[in-house]
């Protein structure tokens, strides 16, 4: 027997292809009408709120040297994030930072040199410049200071974020560059002391170096009306 005759004669048939009918309109029609009955505060992205932001860094060495930087010039040193090899397997790279170690090496001679009005050795200047992926960071650097690029928003960490989504501040702390070729440039400029009958001799800098990748661990609470209560207190 046809599928038609048996809607036409048996009635469990029947009553089968009429519950189908009925499904068929009332699911659009449910969906429909739950989509307009949502929370306006809910989004595909999760609910928007205050969430308390905590995060751990941690450094992870991909090259460490030194270079003489010649007055004037500037030294490009290149590293991989292949030199950090397991250690940053799944991690969230966010940044990379160069620390730079350096002491002025200027001679000083002459009978002039222990007089008053001679000056004693002049710091050169030094500075960083970071490039990664089209990002780039400078800066002038003394001794043991360093110079860091980061891709992430690192005011976020430590602190409660307001009317944003987990998703939306995830977007803000998830490291989407990192790996492959870091670039390190150093330059020097040399600054001489001395004065009359007091010779400088200063051609550049010794500068040591090191180069790590940062990594940023977080997690992300929901905290109900804390932002509103800490405002009113402050306000009292």
């Amino acid at each position: 027997m046809s599928l038609m005759e048996d809607i036409k004669t048996d009635q469990r048939t029947q009553i089968l292809v009429a519950g189908m009918v009925l499904f068929a309109l009332a699911f659009p029609a449910y969906f429909y009408y739950a989509a307009g009955q949502a929370d306006s505060d809910f989004s595909v992205s999760g609910p928007v709120g205050n969430y308390a932001v905590d995060g751990t860094y941690s450094y992870h060495v991909i090259a460490e040297d030194s270079a003489y930087v010649n007055d004037g010039e500037t030294v490009d040193i290149m590293a991989n994030s292949d030199a950090a090899g397991d250690e940053i397997d799944g991690l969230n790279i966010v940044g990379v930072r160069a620390t730079l170690t350096f002491t002025d090496d200027e001679d000083q001679g002459g009978p002039g040199c222990g007089l008053p009005t001679a000056n004693g050795p002049v710091a050169d200047d030094i500075s960083g410049n970071m490039m990664h992926f089209g990002f780039e960071q400078s800066s002038a650097t003394q001794s043991g200071e360093s110079v860091t690029l980061e891709w992430h928003n690192s005011s976020f960490v430590g602190t409660t974020v307001s009317n944003m989504s987990e998703s939306e501040i995830r977007m803000e702390l998830d490291g989407l560059f990192g790996i492959g070729e870091h670039s390190l440039g150093i330059s020097v400029n040399v600054n001489t002391g001395g004065g009359a009958g007091c010779n400088s001799n200063d051609e550049g800098e010794e500068v040591a170096y090191t180069i790590e990748l940062i990594s940023l661990e977080y997690t992300l609470e929901m905290v109900e009306g804390e932002v509103e209560e800490e405002e009113e207190e402050g306000e009292e």
